[in-house]
């Protein structure tokens, strides 16, 4: 009878996490290209139109949902920093990553992990995004999670930790906190660690080893996710900060080839990379460029195919054909990948009044589906689908969904044809054909 159980359990956890074509399993979806496969999203949605479900979370934060198989993950913080007026002890924070059942979205579990302390205090710009930013990555056997100056975790599929590596407690100048999300190369947990420790770390997914590590002062005020790039002779890790872009080996941390940027204070977005060249935009002046990745050593002089004034916020662009697209501020723009040159620029539509402490502002990245349509969420709930072309079109234009007051910061994720959303208290699923009406039991706190 024993023996049967625990083959029962073991089927039902292969059943339970088994892995899809379509799986969004870290920050932009599959290999951070915010491009998704299969069946499409429905083209409008509300909490009474295409809602599966929906869950007020235990907590605040703004990272991204992430799904593999039938499980959801998203992070969020609790007992300090819940309200700028009354942020409370930062001693009492504490950082939770939870696990859904990604079709009924039932709690299946909660791991929670105490503040080790020297937290940036709640205060300035840090209340835009509080203590839960980074996004989780999966392979389908762990999950990995940056909890800030308390380190990088590797759980596992019970929510119990496998091990953990310190990343540092440092701090960018302003105090801004950590955002940059782990990804998951060949084996090796690549992770940004700029602001808390000026370094960039490759650790053995398994057992949390450290395999190299690369330090400088100049890796500070990146908040961006490392990209990854597969070309025909060699996989590569894409990174940059303030006036460097590099590409390094996953494997080794090798410097394969580095490149001079235009970006002179911060990078907040991702690199984004297609057909052998690299895309990277960001810094409060507003640049932009293009750089070939196949060099070796410096390339900024033989490898830089454009450098452009660009607005640039927050947002990681997304690639769809020729161009890349993406918001800032209540702008929507197409820029053209072979010049740098603006292919459009529009004002995104409003539904009634913009409210909230920054209602212009795009946290949240665009992800595309069904080939040339395009989701972009602003920060006060309001969504739009935008097909990707020459000419700016709204194809679909969805209101703040009601009863959530909350930013909306985080980039959603798609899988089998659900769209999972994310405001900074609550998560929603939404699929063609749902009922209009979450039940009680859904809508509940967990």
């Amino acid at each position: 009878m024993k023996r049967l159980s625990l083959l029962a359990a073991v089927c039902l956890l292969a059943l339970a996490t088994s892995a899809t074509a379509s799986d969004w399993s870290r920050f932009r979806g599959p290999d951070g290209s915010g491009v998704a496969e299969g069946e499409p999203i429905p083209m409008e949605w509300s909490t009474s139109s295409n809602l599966l479900w929906r869950i007020e979370l235990p907590g605040k934060g703004v990272s991204s949902p992430i799904v593999h198989g039938d499980r959801l993950y998203v992070t969020t913080y609790t007992g300090y920093g819940q309200d700028a007026e009354a942020p409370g002890n930062p001693e009492d924070l504490v950082r939770h990553l939870l696990a859904f059942d990604r079709t009924s979205g039932e709690e299946l579990w909660r791991f929670s992990v105490a503040s080790s302390g020297d937290e940036d205090p709640y205060q300035g710009f840090i209340t835009q995004h509080g203590y839960a930013t980074s996004t989780p990555v999966t392979d389908g056997e762990h999950v990995y999670v940056v909890f800030g100056k308390s380190g990088l975790f590797a759980v596992n599929l019970e929510g119990e930790q496998v091990w953990q590596k310190d990343l540092g407690r440092m701090s960018d100048p302003a105090r801004w906190g950590d955002a940059s999300s782990p990804v998951l190369v060949d084996g090796v947990v690549v992770v940004n660690a700029g602001i808390l420790s000026r370094k960039v770390l490759g650790l053995d997914k398994a057992t949390g080893e450290e395999l190299w590590s690369l330090q400088d002062d100049g890796y500070n005020s990146s908040w961006s996710t490392p990209a990854v790039h597969r070309g025909a002779e060699r996989t590569q890790v894409l990174v940059h900060f303030p006036k460097q872009i590099m590409g390094l080996d996953p494997r080794t941390g090798e410097k394969l080839w580095w490149a001079t940027s235009p970006l002179g204070d911060a990078t907040s977005p991702s690199i984004v990379a297609q057909g052998g060249i690299a895309y990277l935009m960001g810094s409060r002046e507003g640049h932009g460029m293009a750089v070939r990745v196949d060099g070796t050593g410096d390339v900024s002089e033989t490898h830089t195919v454009w450098k452009e004034r660009v607005r640039a916020g927050t947002a990681t662009p997304v690639i769809v054909g020729d161009a890349l697209y993406w918001s800032s501020n209540g702008i929507f723009m197409a820029l053209s990948r072979e010049t740098g040159e603006l292919v459009f620029r529009a004002r995104l539509p409003r539904k009634g009044e913009a409210t909230g402490r920054f209602p212009n502002a795009e946290y949240s990245s665009p992800i595309a589906f069904d080939g040339d349509k395009i989701v972009q969420f602003t920060r006060n709930g309001e969504s739009y689908i935008i097909e990707a072309g020459r000419e700016f079109k709204v194809l679909s234009h969805n209101a703040p969904l009601d009863g959530d007051g909350t930013a909306f910061s985080a980039t959603p994720a798609i899988q089998d044809g659900a769209l999972f959303v994310r405001s900074e208290s609550w998560l929603y699923s939404f699929s063609a054909g749902a009922a209009t009406e979450p039940t009680d039991e859904t809508a509940s706190v967990r």
